[in-house]
């Protein structure tokens, strides 16, 4: 048998990296050169390298390991999953890495040229447990929505598909990362807490879990865009996409979903219209990849 050469093993290991993983990858390397070169911004920057480092030894694993068996291949798939969180939490991190404060101030400049009172502000008056608890039904479906869509091409082994919508989502997120960094919003629920004069009326299942998840896994900043109607957005279009039907029971979430991130007062209107381009304009780029050879080499079959 010849030997490989250095060539040959270097397009080998390549071929072995989808979009998703190497997306991650450069993540992971970028923030790392941040934290070191900006070491007086970020505190904890230690334990961030260190999360670092083991995430991106993890992608390489689960991706050099991927053909060898389902199991690893199950893995490698769906990891992302994880990564989300990951980057969300350290994103958060990194508010100050590049500005001295908020930028809300724009925001609400730009929101107070079309509405005469604050969305936020203006939904309130309409709260009550029913209308909480149907808005936060369509905000937890963030939390499933993924799973839901990428599920069903999985477990229908239409891989392609699959890989679309995953790579499409990560896409989505390193572009609302970049974002996050550059322009740090905190959100109405903070700089617009003092006319917020009536509680959000709760009680329910629903939103008892999102309190919980907010409280315990949420972070301070990263409001605009949102993410979590871009990841939304992201699903539901493929969802069309490929099961029109699944996409049709989906899309009265997704509705919820844009309106419960304004009215549970973690986002700006703004946030919302820029999250639904920031599914869109990602989710666009993937479909057209099949017909576009410089982006095949970024997504490349399975």
């Amino acid at each position: 048998m010849l030997a490989m050469s250095d060539g040959e093993l270097l397009r080998g290991f390549r071929s072995t990296l989808n979009f998703t993983d190497r997306a991650y990858l450069i993540f992971f390397i970028v923030i790392s050169a941040l934290l070191l070169f900006r070491t007086h911004r970020v505190p904890a920057r230690g334990a961030m390298l260190f999360v670092n480092l083991v995430c991106a030894f993890l992608v390489l694993l689960l991706a050099v390991n991927a053909r060898n068996s389902s199991v690893w291949r199950f893995f490698h798939n769906w990891y992302p999953l994880g990564m989300f969180i990951v980057g969300f939490e350290e994103v958060s991190r990194l508010s100050v890495l590049f500005v001295d404060q908020w930028k809300d101030r724009y925001l609400l400049h730009v929101e107070a040229s079309v509405f005469a009172v604050p969305p936020t502000v203006w939904l309130g008056q309409f709260g009550s447990p029913l209308v909480t608890e149907v808005m936060e039904i369509g905000y937890f479906s963030y939390f499933v929505l993924l799973i839901i869509v990428g599920g069903v091409l999985y477990v229908g082994e239409d891989y392609w598909s699959f890989r679309q919508v995953m790579d499409a989502t990560v896409l989505g997120y390193m572009m609302c990362y970049l974002v996050f960094i550059l322009f740090p919003t905190e959100g109405p629920a903070y700089t617009l807490a003092a006319q917020h004069h009536l509680p959000i009326p709760g009680g329910g299942p629903f939103h008892w879990a999102i309190t919980l998840i907010q409280n315990h896994a949420g972070v301070h900043g990263n409001a605009f865009p949102s993410a979590h109607v871009a990841g939304g957005v992201v699903s539901l279009i493929f969802a069309w996409r490929y099961t029109s039907k699944l996409g049709l029971a989906l899309t009265p979430l997704v509705v919820l979903l844009c309106l419960g991130a304004v009215y549970d007062r973690y986002h700006y209107v703004s946030d919302v219209v820029v999250g639904v381009a920031f599914g869109a304009v990602p989710s666009a780029v993937v479909l057209a990849a099949h017909r576009r050879r410089w982006l095949q080499r970024w997504f490349p079959a399975p």
